[in-house]
């Protein structure tokens, strides 16, 4: 599966429900460590569910399209199915770097694609920062412009390649935003309300089993401050990563446990979450800047 040892050591396997697996590198994945972990990907055709007018092209050959353009995977997810028979056609998602894009502080501004083969999901192409400090993905929500939806018809690797142009172009914008949240402070008390917020969007539904306090707590140093960026990032990391411990209560037996919670790894829970809490963010700058 993988080239070399110094391969082995940097890329990163999970597995996570139903089958649903992620890979991620610090090097741009080969294919065969792609399909390893992804093969969706590679399906060789629609699932027999899509019509005729569905016009099936193998996400690798995408991928290629936009290898020759100079834009690599450095981590790939595919979601699980407890449909046997959609499991090759699965939604999946790709982020990738364009060769010679500048960092934006500590992180690398990246392009997220999304796909399936079973009618789930359009093409769709997203912006995103990866923070080097964390190796922790952003999704960032900046509007329709940024996230961009090509349906399966046409010519969609043209689509596709010329969609990656538009999200990578946009950087200024994400540049400047993020500069903008390294100059907020926030008070204590701003910092454990964005906590309690940024709580609300990950448990929606249901009260959260952790404290404002957890969440807004830095994992690292370098994260520790009181600017906006930081506590978005605090927050960002602690409720998608998982590991906080709680206590559980049993309503019935009165019986406590102690547990943890788990990742945020699916797709799609992922990639809302991610730009819920960008504009989360981007509200709070709106609030300190009025």
């Amino acid at each position: 599966m993988f080239h070399d040892v110094r391969t082995i050591q940097s890329a990163r396997i999970a597995r996570f429900g139903a089958g649903a697996t992620i890979v991620r590198s610090d090097r741009a994945l080969a294919e065969s460590q792609i399909q390893n972990v992804a093969p969706s990907v590679f399906a060789e055709s629609k699932h027999a569910s899509r019509s005729e007018r569905y016009t099936h092209i193998p996400t690798v050959e995408v991928l290629r399209g936009l290898a020759r353009e100079g834009f690599h995977a450095f981590e790939v997810r595919q979601g699980g199915s407890r449909d046997a028979d959609k499991r090759g056609f699965t939604k999946h998602l790709l982020r990738l770097r364009r060769e010679g894009t500048a960092l934006v502080g500590d992180s690398q501004r990246e392009v997220i694609l999304l796909n399936s083969h079973d009618g789930t999901s359009s093409y769709q192409l997203m912006s995103g920062l990866f923070r080097m400090v964390c190796s922790n993905g952003l999704v960032v929500a900046e509007g329709e412009a940024h996230a961009i939806r090509i349906p399966h018809k046409g010519d969609i690797v043209q689509q596709v390649i010329e969609g990656a142009y538009r999200v990578i172009d946009t950087g200024a914008e994400i540049d400047r935003r993020v500069a903008e949240m390294r100059r907020i402070d926030l008070r204590p008390a701003e910092q454990e309300a964005f906590a309690e917020a940024a709580s609300a969007l990950r448990f929606a539904g249901e009260a959260s089993p952790v404290t404002p306090r957890q969440v807004n707590a830095p994992r690292r140093s370098a994260d520790a401050g009181s600017d906006l960026w930081r506590t978005f990032n605090r927050a960002q990391e602690n409720l998608t990563q998982g590991g906080l411990d709680y206590i559980h209560r049993n309503a019935e037996t009165r019986a406590a446990s102690r547990r943890s919670t788990r990742p945020v790894n699916g797709i799609d829970g992922n990639v809302t979450l991610n730009r819920a809490l960008w504009v989360l963010s981007e509200r709070m700058a709106e609030l300190k800047a009025a």
